[in-house]
């Protein structure tokens, strides 16, 4: 290999020998511009070193993902974060993101309410994320807005959200919790995925295709996750007292009838079993793949 390079420089004569070592010479230079880019700019090396902008993500351990799960209420800072370096969209609001903070309600009474609602929008001017927008300001919007108008008890209720662009794939996951005087906390999570070129609610299914597993894979991923959740809640029950009891056998847990999932920034899908949706509790199960 070595003597036929050899022979390949040794036989170009002239121009073509000056024109081959400038062009290697960019080459190289090239290849150091972009690995120092790699190194301390490009937010996303550590899942990316190749610069092909990831869709993926990168895989872990089972340990890094435990921690990644049990961070998950840390993500609701109100914000989007973003990976992508050209997102062609019709916006409704042409300085603001493609998601942002549409309605902030902060009010207090001392004797019936403390509402503190951060409630997001997505910016695209198209029939599905206008329906979007309008499921979102139903379920948060107009409940804060109830609780505020009520004067039975006192209620504390919060609501927060996190938003992620991977290439064309914009999701958004909104957290509220509602506390009343005589009933559990009850902790809900609402998400909505969407194709931003296609104009149309991405699925579990489309996500797991992105991921290049199988609904298999992930099927057997969400029943072992759940299985092990069931027997933790269980031990601590004996010790501690009832917990939330979840139903092995409900279809819930299907991929097909999964509800609530994203997709972030840096390429994980998180699936979300948030039993507060239907009932008065916090407990949850997040599934990270």
């Amino acid at each position: 290999m070595k003597r036929a390079v050899r022979r390949f420089v040794n036989s170009l004569k002239g121009r073509n020998r000056n024109i081959f070592f400038l062009a290697l010479i960019l080459i190289c230079i090239a290849a150091l511009c972009v690995g120092i880019y790699i190194q301390f700019f490009y937010r996303y090396s550590e899942v990316d070193p190749f610069m092909t902008f990831i869709k993926i993500g990168a895989q872990k351990t089972a340990e890094e993902i435990v921690v990644l799960s049990s961070n998950f209420n840390n993500l609701f800072q109100n914000t989007i974060s973003i990976n992508s370096e050209n997102v062609r969209v019709d916006k409704i609001e042409q300085t603001k993101d493609l998601a942002y903070t549409g309605y902030s309600l902060a009010n207090e009474d001392e004797n019936y309410y403390t509402v503190n609602a951060i409630i997001p929008v997505l910016n695209i001017n198209t029939p599905v994320a206008k329906q979007i927008n309008n499921e979102i300001k139903t379920e948060f919007y107009d409940k804060a807005n109830q609780v505020m108008r009520q004067n039975e008890q006192y209620i504390i209720y919060n609501v927060s959200y996190i938003a992620f662009v991977n290439q064309d794939v914009l999701s958004i996951a909104v957290k509220s919790s509602l506390k009343e005087e005589n009933k559990s906390e009850k902790v809900t999570i609402k998400t909505y995925t969407y194709n931003i070129p296609n104009e149309k609610i991405v699925s579990l299914t489309d996500l797991i295709e992105l991921k290049e597993t199988t609904v298999t894979t992930v099927q057997d991923k969400i029943n072992k996750e759940i299985k092990s959740a069931d027997i933790n809640a269980r031990i601590i029950s004996e010790e501690y007292g009832s917990t939330y009891e979840r139903d092995l056998s409900s279809d819930i847990y299907k991929v097909e009838n999964t509800e609530n999932f994203f997709l972030t920034q840096d390429g994980y899908v998180y699936i979300v079993y948030a039993y507060g949706n239907d009932n008065y509790t916090n407990e949850m199960d997040i599934i990270i793949f």
